[in-house]
């Protein structure tokens, strides 16, 4: 039998606006995966966040999370992560030292993970992501630059209105040496740039997770353009009705929406 290995972004595709997951996707997929079929989701968020958005959907493979920058199984623990370089950290550090947009920097300290930022710089989309997650005990307030970039980096993300980031954006996408993703955010209006190191993408962790698997074969779902890479290497893709047009135009073809169960509904019929 054929073995195909099923990936999915969460939120705009696997999750609705509300930003939850229904029954019905959540019936579907728990359903498939006991059956035997591959399902794992790709996302821009961390382990930390998918895993209180996916709780209640039993995903047996490793997952995808920070746009392919961290493979994570969530049994055994057991992680693949790729780090920026000493050099390609210099590039990105030199390009934002001149703009005061708050940076939030995923890094290790041995085992430990730790989001760093500056406590004096902020704005609005700052202080609404930091709120949203005061909770997390990996969230670290440091004084300076060198604080900052203490540990290892492996992911960058810096929030801001889109007039204040164009200009930070250009200059690193047209000098660095890094994977960027720029995009408004889903549900408010600033938009977010995320910086990652150069193998990390969706689509490689994916490929890497095919591999793994003895997969002959990779469908995704998306919504969004940090999807494309996935799209694009994909041996089937589908973008949700929602999905950003550019996206669209990569696709093998169109599901419902987020809000229609789009991906569940596809896999319930189509999934071995």
């Amino acid at each position: 039998m054929e073995k195909i290995l099923y990936v999915t972004d969460l939120d705009g595709t696997l999750m609705r606006d509300d930003k939850t997951i229904s029954e019905r996707t959540i019936t579907v997929i728990n359903s498939l995966v006991k059956h035997g079929a591959l399902i794992t989701y790709a996302t821009a968020r961390s382990i930390s966040s998918a895993s209180v958005i996916t709780k209640y959907i039993n995903f047996k493979l490793p997952v995808i999370t920070l746009n392919g920058t961290i493979i994570i199984n969530k049994e055994t623990q057991e992680t693949d992560i790729e780090m920026f370089t000493k050099e390609d950290l210099e590039e990105i550090r030199e390009c934002i030292r001149d703009f005061k947009i708050p940076a939030i920097v995923t890094s290790y300290t041995g085992k430990e993970e730790k989001k760093l930022y500056i406590k004096s710089i902020t704005n609005e989309g700052f202080k609404n992501w930091s709120g949203s997650h005061a909770n997390d005990k990996r969230l670290m307030a440091v004084q300076t630059e060198e604080g900052l970039f203490s540990g290892k980096t492996c992911y960058i993300t810096l929030i801001a209105d889109k007039k204040e980031l164009d200009p930070l954006y250009m200059r690193i996408r047209d000098s660095v040496r890094c994977i960027c993703n720029y995009d408004m955010d889903k549900y408010r209006s600033e938009y977010w740039l995320e910086l990652s190191p150069p193998g990390a993408t969706k689509a490689k962790a994916a490929e890497k997770l095919k591999e793994k698997y003895g997969c002959s074969k990779l469908i995704v779902f998306g919504d969004a353009l940090n999807d494309i890479p996935m799209f694009k290497i994909a041996d089937e893709a589908y973008a949700v009705a929602n999905a950003d047009k550019n996206l669209k135009a990569e696709a093998t073809g169109i599901i419902a929406s987020n809000n229609q169960d789009g991906v569940a509904e596809w896999l319930y019929a189509n999934a071995k």
